[in-house]
């Protein structure tokens, strides 16, 4: 049985022996009879518990427009196709919310971010640095994180928040409030608020009860509450087309938008599997920092004895300096879980990502389908696979000719769920 997957961007056939039993999964289809603009556009004019978008602009004098960064598949330029329409001769500046990610290219701004508008707008962008801007206090939250965002809110009446909403291993979903934490936050704002990632509320799909995602929102409150803002997110099919829109409230937006993401992206399988390949697509392939979503999303469905092979390209390698050096910092599962144990009591921003490694470890294999090489790999306590296919024959080997088997696409945004 032959299957296509998309690896580093580009389609690959893997073939499953008949004698196994195949589920795949990806993003649900959704029927739109509208362009993705006039979507968009329907969401400015109609936005939830806020003004529209032009009475908005009209009650303002400046706007800090606020962008996801390389690390996000928001389609912001088909976004900012209709939001600049409304932005003609207003003070406005553009500010790419990396929160803690090493700040964007020019080729990134160009293909990505910025996409067509980049000549016209080059010269309003910012770029945050979450290490080195200058920064404004806002105390801390109830919860202890202590608050302090980029400046440059400062020095404009409004906000404007542009995202998208999809699932989030922790944070419950992406969108709204994350725009400005971790978006425009420091380095020490968003380390103690993912702190809160080792609660076992902190959870995909989960906004009620979440205690980093409800100390998101009182943080972001504090600064909705001297500057007005206005959010525009958009959920997007598997295909990356605009589906739907919501806009207004930046916090009562999310859980509308919510509702459609969970259609799309959390599909039902019928039972756990021996092999799970977990597909991550970009731009969340980018590195392993990122790709870990893929793992996260996916880990819960692997039978106990069975195999993960996480399919993820990372041309950025493991991920930045901090997490390069957690990952990297023992040569033994054992060693890992130690130093995940030290890290609970004096939390390090990213060690959320490695304390469901060793569990998983525990009666479980993971493997990674990479273009890092298998030293890096290795060093890091996990298993190389040459090729998707060599993932497969290789459990195979391994698991015996009955084995379940699930195809996740797109794992780094796809939960599979349990039927019930």
């Amino acid at each position: 049985m032959k299957f296509d997957v998309l690896y580093a961007g580009e389609k690959t056939t893997i073939d499953i022996p008949e004698s196994c039993d195949v589920q795949v999964v990806e993003p649900q289809p959704v029927d739109v009879d509208m362009d993705p603009a006039q979507i968009v556009d329907n969401a400015l004019e109609s936005p939830i518990d806020s003004p529209s978008f032009e009475e908005f602009i009209a009650s303002h004098d400046s706007f800090l427009v606020i962008v996801n960064d390389y690390a996000r598949r928001t389609p912001t330029p088909e976004i900012l196709k209709v939001v600049l329409l409304y932005l003609k001769d207003v003070d406005f500046k553009i500010i790419v919310a990396s929160g803690t990610h090493t700040k964007p290219t020019e080729k990134d701004l160009r293909e990505q971010i910025l996409g067509q508008f980049y000549e016209e707008l080059k010269d309003r962008v910012i770029l945050h640095d979450c290490k080195n801007d200058e920064m404004v206090d806002y105390g801390e939250t109830s919860r202890g994180t202590p608050l302090k965002f980029n400046k440059t809110i400062t020095e404009f009446d409004a906000i404007i928040a542009i995202n998208s909403i999809e699932p989030h291993y922790f944070a419950g979903y992406t969108g709204g409030r994350k725009s400005i934490l971790p978006g425009i936050a420091e380095y020490m704002t968003v380390e103690r608020n993912h702190s809160m990632a080792l609660d076992g509320r902190a959870n995909v799909l989960a906004l009620k009860g979440n205690p980093l995602h409800e100390d998101m929102e009182e943080a972001v409150g504090k600064v909705v509450d001297d500057y007005p803002t206005f959010g525009i997110n958009v959920v997007q099919d598997g295909e990356g087309q605009i589906v739907g829109a919501v806009a207004g409230d930046i916090f009562k937006q999310l859980y509308k938008g919510a509702e459609l993401a969970e259609e799309i992206y959390a599909p039902s399988i019928e039972n756990n599997v021996d092999l799970l390949i977990s597909v991550v697509y970009p731009p969340l392939d980018h590195d392993l920092y990122q790709g870990a979503k893929g793992f996260e999303n996916t880990k819960d469905v692997v039978r106990d004895g069975g195999i993960m092979a996480l399919m993820v390209a990372c041309p950025g390698g493991i991920g930045n300096e901090e997490y390069t050096k957690m990952m990297q910092c023992s040569d033994s599962v054992e060693g890992l879980v130690k130093r995940f144990e030290e890290m609970q009591e004096h939390y390090e921003l990213g060690a959320h990502k490695i304390g469901s490694i060793p569990p998983f470890l525990a009666n479980k294999e993971l493997w990674m389908v990479t273009d890092m090489s298998e030293e890096t790999v290795e060093s890091i306590n996990l298993k190389k696979a040459p090729s998707p296919q060599a993932a497969v024959d290789m459990a195979y080997e391994k698991l015996g000719p009955d084995m379940d088997v699930l195809i996740v696409r797109d794992s780094g945004n796809v939960v599979p769920r349990l039927s019930e």
